[in-house]
């Protein structure tokens, strides 16, 4: 037995190249799998932080992924939208307590402009179930109305009583922008660490008013 050992070591130098890359594959591979598990942990993390006391996200048919992108993160565009008769139709089912509907596919200066309504600021929860608290005015009422995410406000030097326009789109330079249809700064929200920060949030008919002619 004891002259195994160094037969084996031996043989192990004369295949060091062929070894060491047999090491290397594996050690890459468990980096491999460590890395996807620690994504889908953060992902995890990441969805519970920005939404939470959510049962189910419902959208048109398509990829699951792409509709959690969209409607929770706020990144992407939507491939197929549901009709507003879908959206009354679950809002009235029994089994269901409320609902937020939201659109996007405008943008202010880089940051996405999300259409939702009231039940927004009323239902909508992150982190520990924490509700969304405002630092300064209060949620949009009229149809030319709009309130900012924490960093909208501070990076772009936004307050109260402001006027801004929103573009047509999601971002990139040169977008046509809705000049002609100017929104009020009502409120600004406090921060919560969510894309809700680097969103600007306006009604839905709003939003579907700065698309009409």
């Amino acid at each position: 037995m004891t002259h195994l050992l160094p037969l084996a070591l031996k043989s192990a130098w004369n295949r060091r190249y062929s070894l060491g890359l047999t090491l290397l594959a594996v050690a890459l591979s468990v980096t491999l799998l460590l890395g996807i598990e620690r994504l889908r942990q953060d992902a995890r993390d990441g969805f519970a932080q920005a939404v939470s006391g959510t049962d189910l996200v419902v959208g048109a048919r398509g990829s699951a992924l792409q509709l959690l992108l969209y409607a929770v993160f706020r990144m992407g565009e939507a491939s197929q939208n549901m009709s507003w008769d879908s959206a009354q139709a679950l809002a009235a089912h029994p089994a269901v307590a409320w609902t937020i509907p939201v659109s996007l596919g405008d943008s202010h200066r880089g940051y996405p402009v999300l259409g939702t309504t009231s039940a927004y600021f009323e239902h909508f929860r992150h982190g520990d179930k924490q509700p969304l608290a405002f630092a300064a005015g209060r949620p949009f009422a009229g149809l030319f109305e709009v309130v900012l995410g924490a960093e909208v406000a501070r990076k772009l030097g936004y307050r109260a009583g402001d006027r801004i326009t929103l573009s047509h789109g999601m971002g990139g330079e040169g977008l046509a922008e809705h000049g002609d249809k100017p929104f009020t700064v009502v409120g600004i929200l406090a921060p919560t660490g969510t894309p809700v920060d680097r969103s600007l949030h306006i009604g839905l008919q709003a939003l579907e008013a700065i698309h009409l002619d």
